[in-house]
């Protein structure tokens, strides 16, 4: 067999939704052809994240994060020696920090195609990375963005970059590996301690200002009334829960609002949920969105940058911070009946299989000309 050509997957950190995109990426290289090495710039050594990370060679640089500010002198050390060794071929790299050191190390080291994907809106505004990739730029690298949303943001500040250079890749959804791992309704509401009888709207992510769950709840203490069954579960944690279970202490929701802080690999528990609610008024792509459709949910959805690309045709899209909207859409969506729910999770779930599975992102990916010579 021919020797196997070498593949770095750079991320920035093990937080949960980074390993299944690490794993997304490297579900693209056939074994045979390719051998993978996802790294984690920081973080210690993790028996958890090494067993759930799917590439042949999973590295921990653990760098301090004061070693990834200013000149990231021993990160770019570290780098710089693993990219020597391994003589990559092609490299991907998530977020800004591992971007920002892999575009001066491909200064020094031959590497065939980089990728630099970004994950949020607004990253290249900075003046300053935005000079540093002018001077750095080089014709094997690409930029993508994971949505249309964020690709058009970075065009904007990446003009002289050709816009064949900067495009979408989008995230998609493992179902083999996701899909087994769902617990049934009966389980996820028994380990959250929800009764069978009750409608749950669910919202899974961190409480934070761009996931405005304050409007969520809001909505959910008007149509509170009207729908006497109805149970508001918000799955997470972050800087304004504590703002967040004063709000529900004040509308006296404290019996029908349910915070159950972070739980580790949340989307096992969607099942739980008769509906799924995403009340962003700042999102990127949305991730937890298929989650939410391989659970097979209806899904209620605020219409902002990449969430409508996502959501397609299937669920109901409604206006960012519109509490009237969102309002409508809890009411309609508690008054369906069962079948018409079900129907809407199945359409989700066809979307998220034809959209944003594996297969065609892998077709995606390698029609890009930069990666034509690598296809074997």
């Amino acid at each position: 067999m021919a020797m196997r050509k070498n593949i770095l997957i750079l991320g920035h950190n093990d937080a949960t939704q980074f390993i299944d995109i690490f794993n997304q990426y490297a579900r693209l290289f056939d074994k045979n052809h390719y051998e993978v090495t996802v790294a984690y710039l920081t973080g210690a050594e993790n028996k958890e994240t090494r067993e759930r990370t799917i590439a042949e060679n999973v590295l921990f640089l653990d760098i301090p994060k004061r070693g990834l500010r200013y000149l990231k002198i021993n990160a770019m050390r570290k780098l710089h020696a693993l990219c020597k060794e391994k003589q990559f071929s092609i490299v991907i790299c998530h977020r800004y920090k591992p971007t920002y050191l892999m575009l001066l190390i491909a200064q020094l080291c031959q590497i065939d195609a980089l990728f630099f994907v970004m994950h949020e809106l607004k990253t290249m505004k900075n003046l300053g990375r935005r000079f540093l990739i002018r001077a750095l730029l080089r014709d094997n690298m690409v930029f993508a963005g994971v949505s249309n949303a964020v690709r058009d943001d970075m065009r904007k500040d990446l003009t002289h970059i050709p816009k064949e250079r900067v495009i979408t890749l989008y995230n998609v959804i493992d179902f083999n590996l996701v899909e087994p791992q769902l617990f049934s309704r009966e389980e996820a509401r028994k380990q959250l301690g929800l009764g069978e009888d009750a409608f749950i709207f669910g919202n899974l992510g961190r409480l934070v200002p761009n996931k405005d769950q304050g409007t969520l709840i809001t909505a959910f203490s008007k149509i509170k009334p009207h729908c006497p069954n109805a149970k508001l579960v918000i799955a997470g944690s972050g800087a304004l829960e504590a703002n967040l279970r004063q709000q529900v202490k004040d509308l006296h929701l404290q019996d029908h609002v349910i915070f159950t802080g972070f739980i580790a690999m949340g989307f096992r528990y969607m099942k739980a949920f008769d509906c799924f609610v995403l009340s962003s008024v700042q999102e990127a792509f949305g991730r937890v969105l298929l989650e939410a459709m391989i659970a097979k949910l209806p899904i209620i959805a605020t219409a902002a940058n990449g969430i409508p690309e996502v959501m397609g045709d299937i669920g109901m899209l409604i206006k960012p911070r519109d509490i009237e909207d969102l309002c409508n859409a809890m009411q309609t969506m508690y008054d369906y009946s069962h079948s018409q729910r079900h129907e809407e999770g199945e359409r989700g779930y066809q979307h998220a299989l034809v959209n944003f599975s594996i297969l065609p992102f892998q077709q995606q990916f390698w029609q890009h000309p930069v990666l034509i010579m690598h296809k074997d």
